[in-house]
């Protein structure tokens, strides 16, 4: 059995145990780390954590022809306490994994809010920052930038 399918099997064991709306669609790695961040998200909050719809996006971001993944906490909803614990007055996390074999790899890292990716490959993701300044990026061939 390959590592890829134990890392599926246990997955499939740990989302059968939570409830979370993922598109049907979503890969098995996808809500694997779906599943990491509501538990994070809502660890002080007795968990119960869901995303809403755009908050989590499988595109090709990088322009390789292979999804990856974008999880926006600023549509993650705890149980009982509102909103994600990696969001704070203006801004939450936003988080960029790129598929680099059959893996994801936490590729960005950042505060945004007003998540939106644009059309095209790679896509333009923008958003806004503290204080309500506009930012956007896209893959350079290296980075985001």
């Amino acid at each position: 059995m390959s590592r890829f399918s134990l890392f599926a099997g246990a997955a499939a064991l740990i989302l059968g145990s939570h409830a979370a709306p993922v598109a049907a669609q979503s890969s098995n790695a996808a809500r694997y780390l779906l599943q990491q961040e509501l538990s994070k998200a809502c660890e002080f909050s007795g968990g119960g954590g869901q995303i809403s719809n755009g908050g989590l996006m499988e595109r090709d971001f990088d322009g390789d022809g292979r999804d990856d993944l974008l999880i926006a906490h600023e549509a993650i909803r705890c149980g009982g306490s509102g909103r994600s614990s990696f969001c704070g007055m203006q801004v939450c996390s936003l988080r960029i994994w790129l598929r680099r074999g059959d893996l994801l790899t936490l590729e960005k890292d950042m505060l945004g809010g007003g998540i939106e990716v644009s059309g095209g490959t790679p896509p333009t993701i923008s958003g806004y920052g503290h204080g309500g300044g506009q930012w956007s990026m896209r893959w350079s061939g290296g980075a985001f930038r």
